[in-house]
């Protein structure tokens, strides 16, 4: 595909975006879970944004919608509210069969095309694809339940679960040890594949005193602090994977920036993924500043997303177009540092660039031993490490 037709593909996909009510920053945090959306014909996308619109139909109401950019539809607030999982969902070519496949898979299994919905949106891994072997699973869990090997309870958590994605015989192996090891717990949560909610409830909590300290208000975690947190916590899973020490320790690297309490919230408001990293001594905030003129502020309030990415990768790429590719410099500079960011972290980078891999790992290796290259040192790497719930 020519590089004007993804071009052309990819500003309808955003004019298609900005339709649903997402603002800049929204739809940059798609793209940043799923950078393969970059590169989306316009028809597929079209047609998966038509087949989420049928799934966020069936969705219970969700008292966060209020916190949604203005004017949002109601396809544009679960795109907000659960970001991860619809940058999957959007991916996904025939996503209309999909998607009646997994309703029709989980009501066998007596789950509601609510619940369903909002399993979907809340968990990427959820989405069974190999529907033979789903169906195979889900006839394996009713004969369980029929013998009484299974509670209904048990059944309905492993049918919102990635369970469905087993053979029954690896799930036989795994319901087996999570007796044999986890009794304590049950089996359930051994073989569920979801984390225990009380880390989702103590990073909620923490967040909610973080919030609430920000705001000066004293005394006991109160309920309208504990609900945002929650939020957070639902719009993130890094969250909770980080725990609470990790998000306070977080939270004071951002003040040791020079964030103001005010500062901090927005920033994390817009981008929760910031307080899943330890921004103490971060040089890619240095390089940001440095090389595109972005404040830590700014940095963490629009382009967070990118924290995961080898500072060493950014820096020699840049240095890399500087030097022999002046013009294609010039070109996403003038488009803003998100493309711009977007241009740098390419998986296909070589190719845009219209240079080797060879040719890059000539100049990586001599632009290592140069000033810039020693100040932000390390390997650069080919893949970027994705942060969201649902991709560890």
């Amino acid at each position: 595909m020519s590089e004007d037709k993804v071009q052309r593909d990819l500003a309808a996909n955003i004019a298609a975006l900005r339709a649903e009510g997402l603002d800049t920053a929204s739809i940059e945090r798609l793209f940043e879970q799923k950078p393969i959306l970059l590169t989306a014909t316009h028809g597929t996308f079209a047609s998966a944004l038509t087949a989420l619109r049928q799934l966020v139909a069936l969705l219970p109401d969700d008292p966060r919608a209020v916190q949604a950019p203005p004017g949002a539809t109601q396809l544009g607030v679960a795109l907000w509210l659960y970001p991860t999982a619809a940058a999957h969902l959007l991916s996904r070519a025939n996503l209309d069969s999909l998607i009646d496949g997994n309703l029709h898979l989980r009501r066998r299994l007596g789950i509601s095309d609510a619940d369903t919905a909002a399993a979907l949106f809340k968990d990427r891994t959820l989405l069974v694809s190999n529907f033979e072997r789903a169906e195979t699973m889900a006839a394996h869990l009713q004969r369980l339940q029929a013998s009484g090997a299974m509670s209904a309870e048990q059944g309905a958590g492993l049918a919102l679960s990635a369970a469905l994605n087993l053979t029954p015989a690896e799930f036989d192996r795994r319901w087996q040890e999570g007796r044999l090891r986890h009794a304590n717990l049950g089996a359930l949560k051994s073989i569920s594949m979801k984390d225990p909610a009380g880390r989702q409830r103590a990073a909620a909590e923490a967040l909610g005193e973080l919030l609430q300290a920000a705001d000066g208000v004293p005394g006991p975690l109160q309920q309208q602090y504990r609900q945002q947190g929650e939020a957070l916590v639902q719009r993130c899973s890094s969250l909770w994977r980080a725990g609470p020490v990790a998000l306070r320790d977080s939270w004071s690297s951002l003040q040791r920036l020079g964030l103001s309490s005010n500062q901090a919230v927005a920033v994390v408001e817009k981008q929760p993924v910031v307080l899943a990293c330890n921004w103490g001594g971060e040089a890619k905030l240095a390089w940001g500043q440095q090389e595109l003129g972005l404040s830590p502020h700014d940095f963490l309030a629009s382009h967070a997303g990118y924290a995961t990415y080898s500072v060493a990768t950014l820096a020699m790429r840049t240095a890399f177009l500087q030097q022999h590719r002046h013009g294609l410099w010039a070109e996403f500079l003038s488009r803003g540092t998100g493309p711009l960011l977007s241009m740098l972290t390419r998986r296909q980078f070589a190719l845009r660039a219209a240079c080797t891999e060879v040719e890059l790992d000539a100049f990586n290796r001599a632009w290592l031993a140069t000033p810039a290259g020693r100040r932000w040192g390390g390997k650069t790497r080919r893949i970027m490490r994705h942060h969201n719930a649902g991709n560890t």
